[in-house]
């Protein structure tokens, strides 16, 4: 799928950009600078404008948006949207991509500086930032950042889209039905068609949130198109096959919880 490319090509991006950030911090070491004094140009730099406009994170970040676009085109607009809407959305997402940015290049900071006090070698901080230390943005957490991100602008497209259908009309949940699809999506793909009532009643709130943080699925207004991207009896066959499984350790199907109802469980 296009949108995973888009997520794959951003976290070799992030990547990229933190074994050359962490390379150049170790430049500084090679043209003379004490480790006191590479300390001190850390604390003065601006990590925003070193990674996204210096080593280039903000082509990657407009290539990831424009995505966006391709999402778009991919749906069928079943309804209207506003391009004050659409607009809402992006700008949103662009800031989270930011803030997560700019956290990032604060995060290597620290963890560079802590490393050349310490006198480790170039590899071993690079590594260490790559591993998530000190809490860094992990390559593989940047790709779901990503696709979660995608997937749920579709999913808030099409929450708005849906704000002027009738009562009855009916939402099929699409997506993957394989051994990394969580219980709750596995359950609404296999329930078939159902009315927004029916979907807030069975599974609350799952309209807009699908199946929580990378969720690779979404739903779409039950037409000819939606129903021939739509599995129903192969997510039912998925659903027995587990729920044998279980019943051959002993136990049995309990009904999975939403994002809300997992959140209203924890209170």
């Amino acid at each position: 799928m296009a949108k995973d490319k888009a997520a794959q090509d951003f976290a070799r991006a992030i990547e990229r950009v933190q074994s050359e950030l962490v390379s150049q911090i170790f430049d500084l070491r090679n043209q003379g600078l004490t480790r006191d004094e590479i300390v001190l140009v850390l604390q003065t730099l601006d990590m925003e404008d070193v990674i996204m406009n210096r080593l280039g994170l903000s082509s990657d970040l407009d290539n990831l948006m424009l995505e966006y676009q391709a999402v778009l085109g991919s749906m069928e607009m079943t309804g209207a949207v506003t391009d004050e809407v659409l607009t809402a959305l992006l700008r949103m997402d662009n800031n989270t991509f930011m803030k997560q940015i700019g956290l990032m290049g604060d995060q290597i900071r620290n963890e560079a500086a802590r490393g050349i006090i310490a006198g480790a070698s170039e590899a071993d901080i690079a590594q260490s930032i790559l591993k998530g230390a000190g809490g860094v943005l992990r390559p593989d957490q940047a790709e779901t950042l990503a696709n979660t991100a995608l997937n749920t602008f579709e999913r808030n497209v099409t929450v708005e889209m849906a704000s002027d259908d009738p009562d009855n009309a009916r939402y099929i949940y699409q997506g993957p039905a394989d051994d990394r699809t969580r219980d709750i999506c596995i359950d609404m793909m296999s329930a078939g068609a159902l009315t927004r009532d029916e979907i807030e009643s069975d599974f609350p709130g799952a309209f807009g949130d699908g199946g929580g943080f990378n969720c690779r699925h979404r739903w779409a207004r039950e037409t000819s198109s939606s129903k021939k991207l739509s599995d129903p009896k192969g997510a039912k066959q998925e659903k027995d096959k587990r729920i044998d499984k279980l019943k051959e350790k002993g136990r049995s199907w309990q009904k999975p919880l939403t994002p809300q109802q997992q959140l209203e469980q924890r209170g």
